[in-house]
């Protein structure tokens, strides 16, 4: 599997992961994403964009990968108590995809989980 193809494999298990956790509104994309889609949908482009408000990159010196998801919570729960559950379930949706992607049945993943507002 090429690194483009894990790396939009870890992005779709990490934005599932993060949706089917209870607290999150939705996920929220950065000013890149915002950029993307709008000049992806203006060209007319066949490209997928990847999943809004998360970004999975491989650090090059260990081959680890670093995932991160920003989101919005729902009022009434604890934003700490969701991003606690949310980076727990995204290291654990991700796990299976780099676990193999170097080829030693290693793979660390790194899950950083901003919020971005309470609705």
């Amino acid at each position: 599997m090429t690194e483009r193809n894990v790396r939009s494999e870890c992005e779709r298990a990490a934005a599932a992961a993060a949706r089917a956790t209870d607290g999150v509104a939705f996920l929220r994309p950065g000013l890149t994403g915002l950029l993307r889609a709008a000049a992806t949908s203006a060209a007319g482009s066949r490209y997928a964009p990847p999943p809004e408000g998360v970004r999975a990159l491989r650090n090059p010196a260990d081959g680890s990968w670093d995932v991160e998801l920003r989101l919005t919570v729902r009022r009434g729960h604890r934003a700490v108590d969701v991003t606690r559950a949310v980076r727990l379930a995204a290291e654990e949706a991700t796990r299976p995809v780099v676990r193999g992607s170097d080829g030693t049945g290693g793979g660390r993943v790194t899950v950083t989980v901003v919020v971005t507002g309470i609705v």
